[in-house]
């Protein structure tokens, strides 16, 4: 298990993600409220996230479509990433993931 902590504001949330699962799904499981309107498919932006910036390098590469999608909604934040594209390893545990 690894553990990920959502902050939304001050509030924070602090799971054990299965791995293998993406942070959408961890999400949706403990009850944070992170819409993914397009199902987790990566088309729609709506479950943008802002990774904790000393994790960006550990994560897998944004695919082509997720990296232009993410180009038009973030302003040139280089730690901006789609919760259904970003798959839970142990490379993750203690990451924060901060909610818009």
């Amino acid at each position: 298990m690894t553990a990920i902590i959502f902050k939304k504001g001050e509030e924070e949330t602090k799971v054990e993600a299965e791995n293998g699962k993406t942070l959408l799904e961890v999400a949706h499981e403990a009850g944070v409220k992170l819409f993914g309107g397009c199902g987790g498919a990566g088309v729609c932006g709506t479950c943008r996230v802002f990774v904790d910036p000393l994790f960006v390098e550990k994560l897998q590469e944004a695919s082509p479509e997720e990296a232009d999608l993410l180009d038009i909604l973030s302003n040139g934040q280089l730690n901006s990433r789609l919760a259904c594209q970003i798959v839970v390893t142990d490379e993750l545990d203690g990451l924060t993931v901060t909610l818009p």
